[in-house]
């Protein structure tokens, strides 16, 4: 069964002190990606610049070592020993993942391999984001406790199919994972993908890891060919530019200015909408490749110049459905939205009242973290009082020195 909520509450004193240097966490993005690729090689990966990582890359982390897959711990560096393509071990504990939905998909299709029973376990957003019949169509076996939980689930491979239909209209990360784990099959693999694929630059970062590390596969391509892993021997994790949000609704509600880290439009993952973005104007915004931005993005638009989000209706299926508990939780902010079917319309100039009772977020980080930076200003009580971890570990310390 998974855990529950954490729904203990944080305090936020009014005007808490301007923060001026605002850090930024490793892209959770790239190290979970880089940790499955590095697990299927032969040698060893020196990660660097994971000082601060978040919950999700740490899930990840502890989820391959459960695998018996040596990987030494140090403050800002990992190096990971691969097993190659066919040496994970059988755990003799469940993989508990926790918060985390992209290392639940990648490990639950890397795990396929071992061809013995493994149990994957979680806490009760995760196990939200579930989709049985996904599972159930790749020609594993699967079993869960009973028909209204969906963790623990137990999965035992291998994987039979040599062809799939694969939906994406809602999540990119079951591509990903295939992809990924393809260092694992004797044969090729032809997708049939149906509908639009949604966070298409997530896909590419899987792509592109992969062909750093051998692989000939390209995203657009039906066919998935086998590979052997070749990761090179260090890998550098840049900073995650989908945190910035946060820092930009800082510094219009205190009219202040944050110097930030530098990251390369590359690395961002969609997030570089963000550049040279003025909140004091009226913006009609497209989230399509950048869904984790919609609600602190959503309150900086409503202090400042107001606009519309769209592009954003996969948004619906993350920690929380974002577009509905984005106008919940604003609203105990007195700030309104209008929801639309793939995103909100906002109005702008609108002010911030603290909140009267405690602020619920819904077991979503990134909902945490808004209320949070609102809470700096009018002050307020926040659920949740751990979540910004599943992310970003230091956030609390940056926001109130």
């Amino acid at each position: 069964m998974g855990t529950l909520l954490d729904q203990r509450v944080i305090s936020i004193p009014a005007n808490s002190p301007i923060v001026e240097i605002g850090g930024l966490p490793p892209s959770k993005s790239h190290l979970i990606r880089w940790l499955l690729l590095a697990s299927q090689g032969n040698g060893q990966v020196e990660i660097q610049n994971v000082a601060g990582a978040a919950n999700d890359a740490c899930a990840m982390r502890d989820a391959l070592i459960e695998l018996g897959i040596k990987i030494d711990i140090q403050e800002n560096k990992w190096t990971v020993y691969g097993v190659g393509s066919s040496g994970y071990k059988c755990p003799v504990n469940e993989l508990n993942l926790h918060n985390s939905g992209t290392s639940l998909r990648f490990l639950a299709i890397a795990i396929t391999r071992v061809g013995e029973w493994i149990t994957i376990n979680g806490d009760s957003t995760l196990e939200t984001r579930i989709n049985r019949d996904f599972w159930e169509s790749l020609g594993v076996d699967v079993a869960f406790d009973s028909d209204e939980r969906n963790l623990p689930m137990k999965i035992r491979g291998p994987m039979d199919r040599n062809t799939l239909s694969l939906n994406c209209e809602k999540t990119s990360q079951y591509l990903s994972a295939l992809a990924l784990s393809m260092p694992a099959r004797d044969k090729g693999l032809l997708l049939a993908i149906d509908g639009d694929i949604v966070s298409r630059r997530h896909a590419q970062l899987s792509f592109s890891l992969a062909a750093e590390c051998g692989s000939p596969n390209t995203l657009g391509n039906p066919l998935l060919l086998p590979w052997e892993c070749k990761p090179p021997n260090h890998v550098k994790i840049p900073p995650d530019a989908s945190h910035v949000a946060f820092w930009k609704l800082y510094e219009i509600i205190h009219e202040t200015t944050i110097v930030l880290p530098e990251v390369q439009p590359g690395d961002s993952i969609g997030a570089e909408v963000l550049s040279d973005l003025d909140l004091k104007r009226p913006q009609t915004i497209d989230l399509n490749e950048a869904n984790d931005l919609i609600t602190p993005l959503a309150a900086a638009m409503a202090i400042g110049g107001g606009g519309v989000i769209t592009g954003a209706s996969h948004a619906q299926y993350k920690e929380s459905n974002r577009i509905e508990r984005t106008a919940d939780m604003l609203s105990r902010f007195s700030i309104n939205v209008e929801i639309m079917p793939d995103g909100l319309r906002i109005a702008g100039n609108q002010c911030i009242v603290a909140p009267q009772t405690p602020v619920p977020t819904f077991g979503d980080h990134r909902m945490q973290m808004t209320a949070i930076v609102l809470a700096t200003k009018v002050g307020g009580d926040v659920k949740g009082s751990n979540l910004h971890e599943v992310s970003f570990p230091e956030f609390i310390q940056l926001i109130q020195p």
